[in-house]
């Protein structure tokens, strides 16, 4: 079962709890004011933060995207865990559109949503998602991974080195 959204009129996402254990979502509110929570891990936020900007820089977006956020209803008509996302674009009316899916959705029994974006929308939340992204924990420059506040034992090292979480000010003077 797909549940069709149309073109959005906000979309916006969102993290919960301190960095490392943080709960991510999107919110969506539909053409015909339905308000739907996707809860997503990080990583599909970062995959979706990556495709939102291929997407705009193939399409020449220039312009600025629209501030001020949309009070959002405290009750959603759908709510699922999103096991896996997919992006395209609709070159008929220049959209964006962002297909869903539910965690463990292997056959059409389990709801998707599908949902229209315009580029000012997927603009701002290209722009809200690297907030998120970036309020997290710090990543280690050898093997990526990330650092939490008691260090991290860099698996590039071999795990000798603990490396401390690097200071602000320290990675603006390199």
């Amino acid at each position: 079962m797909t549940i069709e959204f149309g073109v959005a009129q906000a979309i916006d996402a969102q993290a919960f709890g301190e960095p490392g254990n943080r709960t991510f979502r999107l919110r969506v509110i539909g053409s015909s004011d339905q308000l739907a929570c996707l809860w997503v891990e990080k990583q599909q936020l970062q995959a979706l933060d990556l495709a939102l900007m291929q997407v705009l820089a193939q399409l020449n977006y220039e312009g600025e995207p629209p501030g001020g956020g949309v009070d959002f209803p405290e009750e959603s008509q759908h709510e699922f865990r999103v096991g896996r996302m997919a992006i395209g674009f609709d070159p008929v009316d220049g959209t964006v559109i962002l297909h869903t899916f539910e965690l463990g959705d292997d056959d059409d029994e389990e709801p998707s949503l599908r949902v229209r974006l315009v580029k000012d929308q997927c603009a701002a939340l290209d722009v809200r998602l690297k907030e998120i992204i970036a309020s997290g924990r710090p990543v280690c420059r050898l093997c990526g991974a990330s650092i939490d506040p008691g260090g991290h034992a860099c698996v590039r090292s071999n795990g000798h080195s603990r490396l401390p979480i690097p200071e602000e000010d320290a990675e603006e003077e390199s």
